[in-house]
């Protein structure tokens, strides 16, 4: 067990003096990623229940018209933020890299179809479902912020504390 010990502390001693623990983290975050992601676009199938734009428009105080009706583009910033930022440290900016671009600029496709079957996907639909579970909760659009920011923060972002909680 020592010369296991010594052996890993050999190991961190060189990567400190090299730097290399500063490549060795970004290799482990790119593994991560890696394991969420593939390389191409899947085929396109829904991911995100009607439900979660229900909760959008309800909390939000807006009149839901259905799925067929075009969403505000507020609405795409608030998928961002509530899921892709939250699943993963550097997700977000992993996905928008690796969508291909039609020639005028546009993304092919959604950013959910870079997600891997085996990791990807059940991380998508637990996250999903937790978020939507707070949304239902939510009394308002403020309690909902709260609510998914003490929950499910995003990743790599400092947590907020609720300072005024009652001392009994």
């Amino acid at each position: 067990m020592l010369q296991g010990l010594g052996q890993i502390g050999i190991i961190g001693l060189v990567d400190e003096a090299t730097g290399f623990q500063y490549v060795r983290d970004k290799l482990a975050l790119q593994d991560l990623l890696d394991a969420y992601l593939r390389k191409e676009l899947a085929a396109w199938a829904q991911r995100f229940p009607e439900e979660f734009y229900q909760q959008i428009f309800r909390l939000k105080g807006w009149e839901w018209k259905g799925m067929r009706v075009n969403r505000p583009q507020v609405v795409a910033h608030y998928t961002n933020d509530f899921v892709y930022e939250r699943i993963a440290p550097g997700l977000l900016t992993e996905l928008k890299s690796r969508m291909p671009k039609t020639p005028s600029g546009n993304s092919k496709g959604r950013l959910h179809q870079l997600f891997t079957d085996d990791v990807g996907h059940p991380a998508l639909s637990q996250h999903l479902h937790a978020v939507v579970a707070l949304m239902r909760a939510a009394r308002s659009w403020e309690d909902f912020r709260r609510l998914i920011n003490a929950a499910l923060p995003k990743k790599g972002e400092n947590l907020e504390f609720d300072l005024n909680i009652d001392q009994d």
